[in-house]
């Protein structure tokens, strides 16, 4: 989807990668959509001084923790996004008129018939995203 750097924050190797990645600099930009402490940490880890952090994922707590003092000395700007419910109509929109491709980001479809399954892989966050059509 245009990032030049994809990382998992729970992957071995993960800080190695970064470093490789980034030649040790760090991105302008990381953006952390697993909604976990070590997604955050590793996008803090992963912003260069002065760059922005934006949190997207959803926490299954209602708090997340961070390394506070890497983000200080950095000067890290952190950024929260909000999904507005009035969004969903318009993002609705325009992929349904294909001004918008979200084919790449399904990561699974399930006929309805397999909807609890859906749906349980959706609560175990398995993939990414998961379509239940219902004329499968």
């Amino acid at each position: 989807m245009g990032a030049n750097v994809v990382l998992d924050a729970d992957a071995d190797d993960v800080r190695a990668a970064l470093a490789e990645a980034t030649g040790g600099r760090g991105v302008d930009v990381a953006f952390e959509a697993a909604g976990n402490d070590a997604a955050v940490g590793l996008a803090i880890a992963a912003a260069k001084p002065g760059g922005r952090v934006v949190l997207a994922g959803i926490p299954q707590r209602d708090t997340i923790t961070f390394p506070a003092s890497v983000a200080r000395r950095k000067g890290l700007t952190l950024k929260l996004s909000r999904r507005m419910k009035d969004m969903y109509p318009r993002a609705t929109r325009l992929a349904a008129d294909g001004l918008v491709d979200v084919s790449s980001i399904v990561s699974h479809t399930f006929p309805l018939a397999r909807a609890d399954e859906a749906f349980r892989a959706a609560s175990d966050r398995v993939g990414l995203k998961i379509i239940v059509t219902p004329n499968a």
